[in-house]
């Protein structure tokens, strides 16, 4: 893929954007007579793990009532299933190779400068933009949560329950605040700072979940939704559109939710992963330690690919990740009744978004970093004006979709970036349609390998390179160090790499094709 002409034709694009915005602010409208709002929802690690996804052990009636309201895809995947690469690919439209990003470390403003965010580009269509929570990755942005996204600066809430007070570094259980406060206070007394007191503290505690019976406002988790009608409500006295995003951190780790949503759900009832091996023929490159997960003071540190977590650990974090999405789907209905009492809902455009999918023990793997199906996996809907009802979509399509899709649905002209619009497959109007053929996603290892996997309606095919490969240098077949390919209709759990079955010949030489085409293009 070759991107020269396309950062160059960008740059100019926002050369001229930045400059007419700089020289005649006030002179910017809309496309449209009557401009739509935008209601921006991130939700940090979250699988399809949902009612509206046919998961009906799952308590998540305002998830489903959104996607009532609209539709949903069923084959969504993200770019690259971690976060920092995940987002700055949705918020400026561009896959990770484009952007430069494919760690926790790199901020796009400094990798690719000349690309321009989605909520920065709507700013100079006359929209007024703000956001709380994680919207982009919290280490690598600039100050402000990247300050160039929002016209009303980004916020983080603090005003806790007063009745439990605040956290401490997120919990709410009183022996692990007790604990946690003194060795923070020990830390102190040894001349730390704050960023090495977290680390000494967490070096003595870091639960991996937590269930406390508090308040939904006791952690932040449950003033997002507050904060984001605030801000809702403050550029609704402006008379201007507004993007308004609300990130939610939940359910990543710790798994962190008031004891009411864990209750929701009985331990004994909770389904461990059913295949939870290495698959068949499958290179090691493909899978990764979970160092995430083991961090935690609760896990075994010495556990490595391969080797499964006692069952009563799986289940505890099961449930924790289940209580979590069902505390996060309770904060996502507070976002959805303010703008029914408001009577906003026929004027805004409501997206919903996972930034990558989850391992819960398949294959022996927890948390994300890798290119199979769990991972790379979300759930992804639209709803609001243009947007079909109660319907769902299984056509692949990619995160970076969203901007180039929710610029169509508020009728702004969308630069040119790397998704393409999804509204063809939204709208209730038979004539217009897309069939796209696959998704792509990458995942890097190491820093010089990565895999490139393209996702079809049946299938997934993996290449591993190294070298450094990326897709803006020369494809050769002499850095390619592993393959898969899965059949989805066959083996739904992903138990054998098919790429050297004869029966899988065709179809492998097929898929490598559309791969390479992609990666050469």
């Amino acid at each position: 893929m070759n991107f020269r002409n396309i950062n160059i034709a960008f740059l100019l694009l926002s050369i001229l954007i930045l400059g007419s915005c700089k020289t005649n602010k006030k002179s910017v409208k809309l496309t449209n007579s009557k401009p739509k709002n935008i209601l921006f929802i991130a939700v940090d690690d979250l699988k399809p793990l949902l009612n509206a996804y046919g998961e009906s052990e799952m308590y998540t009636p305002n998830i489903d009532r959104l996607a009532k309201m609209g539709t949903i895809f069923t084959n969504a995947h993200v770019q690259q299933a971690v976060c920092g690469p995940s987002r700055a690919s949705v918020m400026t439209g561009m896959y990770p190779d484009h952007t430069k990003v494919w760690d926790l470390e790199t901020n796009f403003r400094e990798s690719a400068p000349e690309l321009m965010s989605m909520p920065e580009y709507l700013i100079t269509q006359g929209y007024e933009t703000s956001a709380t929570g994680k919207i982009y990755h919290h280490g690598p942005v600039s100050k402000g949560h990247d300050y160039k996204s929002w016209s009303i600066p980004h916020t983080e809430p603090n005003y806790f329950d007063e009745k439990y007070g605040n956290p401490v570094l997120a919990y709410q259980n009183p022996e692990n605040k007790r604990l946690l406060t003194s060795y923070i206070n020990e830390a102190k007394e040894k001349g730390l700072n704050n960023k090495q007191q977290r680390e000494y503290a967490f070096e003595k505690l870091k639960p991996s979940t937590e269930s406390a019976d508090v308040s939904d406002q006791s952690y932040t988790t449950g003033l997002y939704p507050l904060e984001g009608i605030k801000k809702i409500d403050a550029i609704l006295n402006t008379g201007k559109p507004f993007f308004v995003g609300v990130g939610f951190i939940r359910p990543h780790l710790p798994f962190i939710a008031p004891k009411k949503y864990w209750d929701l759900y009985k331990r004994e009832d909770i389904k461990l992963a059913e295949f939870q091996e290495l698959s068949e023929g499958t290179p090691k490159i493909a899978y990764h330690s979970f160092g995430e997960l083991r961090s935690y003071s609760d896990i075994d540190n010495n556990a490595r690919i391969g080797k499964k977590l006692p069952e009563d650990k799986q289940r505890e974090l099961i449930h924790g990740y289940m209580a979590s999405i069902s505390y996060v789907d309770a904060q996502i209905g507070k976002l959805l009744d303010a703008l029914e009492e408001r009577n906003i809902l026929k004027e805004t455009v409501i997206v919903l978004w996972g930034d990558h999918g989850y391992h819960l023990g398949d294959h022996t793997e927890w948390n994300k970093h890798s290119n199979f199906e769990q991972a790379t996996r979300i759930p992804f809907m639209f709803a609001g004006p243009g947007v079909a009802k109660n319907t769902k979509v299984d056509k692949p399509v990619e995160l970076l979709d969203l901007f180039p899709t929710v610029f169509d649905l508020v009728g702004v002209k969308s630069p040119q970036l790397d998704g393409k619009s999804l509204t063809p497959l939204l709208d209730t109007d038979p004539n217009t349609n897309i069939d796209p053929q696959y998704a792509v996603s990458q995942f890097r290892r190491h820093k010089s390998k990565m895999g490139y996997s393209i996702r079809t309606n049946r299938y997934r095919y993996t290449e591993w390179h190294d070298e450094g490969y990326r897709s803006y240098t020369p494809y050769e077949e002499g850095r390619i160090i592993g393959r898969e390919l899965y059949d989805y209709q066959v083996d739904p759990l992903e138990t054998r790499n098919l790429v050297d079955d004869s029966d899988y010949a065709s179809e492998a030489k097929k898929l490598k094709a559309q791969l390479k085409d992609f990666l050469t293009k």
